[in-house]
């Protein structure tokens, strides 16, 4: 089941999988939007299902929609705003800091901090 919290995983996960599967006369963007529906489960599956049938052109079209859905602008601003104010807690190894920090950077890749 897709959850908000996973949206980005999700869609990467998903991507690796498209890559590997190749249909005779379809191109990537095709087969990535006719197997995403089978991937949902609850929320989602009911989201995909009352769009018009031909509501994404292309897969570019159907991710802003899909993150719009499931990870909306508050929770970039809220994980990001968690990444400006990352403290290391008191008594706690520097590895498993930079593991938490790690998680969020990867909960939100479009974070706009400059990578050193």
């Amino acid at each position: 089941m897709v959850r908000v919290k996973d949206a980005y995983f999700f869609i990467r996960e998903f991507e690796k999988v498209c890559i590997m599967m190749s249909i005779y006369h379809l191109g990537d963007n095709v087969v990535s939007l006719r197997f995403i529906p089978f991937t949902y489960k609850e929320l989602a599956k009911k989201w995909i299902y009352n769009l018009a049938v031909d509501s994404f052109t292309s897969w570019d079209n159907f991710f802003k929609a899909f993150l719009q859905k499931f990870f909306p602008i508050h929770k970039t601003a809220l994980i990001r705003k968690n990444i400006m104010q990352f403290k290391l807690g008191i008594s706690e190894p520097f590895w498993r800091f930079f593991e938490r920090f790690k998680d969020l950077l990867t909960q939100c890749p479009y974070h706009g901090i400059v990578k050193w």
